[in-house]
C-alpha cells in the first residue's frame, strides 16, 4: 500500500505517475482533455484501486474550464 500525507495534492502523485512513464509534467498542457487532466484521471484511479483507506476531493471546476484543485484525503 502507498504511503501519503492526508491533504497531499492529487498533482503530486499524477505528476509521479507521469514521469515513471517518461512524461515532464512541467511540459504539459492544463486544459480539459489535454495531459495533466489525463493524469489526473490516471492518478484518481490509482487512489481507489492501490490505497484503499483514501479518497479523492477536488474543489469546483474555474470559470475558465480548469478543473478545481484535487486532494487525496484519509477516509
Amino acid at each position: 500500500m502507498m504511503m501519503f500525507k492526508d491533504n497531499t495534492p492529487l498533482d503530486h502523485l499524477a505528476s509521479d505517475l507521469a514521469a515513471d512513464a517518461g512524461q515532464a509534467w512541467k511540459d504539459m498542457a492544463d486544459f480539459p482533455g489535454y495531459k495533466r487532466t489525463i493524469w489526473r484521471d490516471t492518478a484518481k484511479l490509482h487512489v481507489r484501486r492501490h490505497i484503499p483507506d483514501a479518497r479523492v476531493e477536488c474543489l469546483p471546476s474555474g470559470w475558465d474550464g480548469k478543473e478545481g484543485v484535487c486532494f487525496i484525503r484519509k477516509r
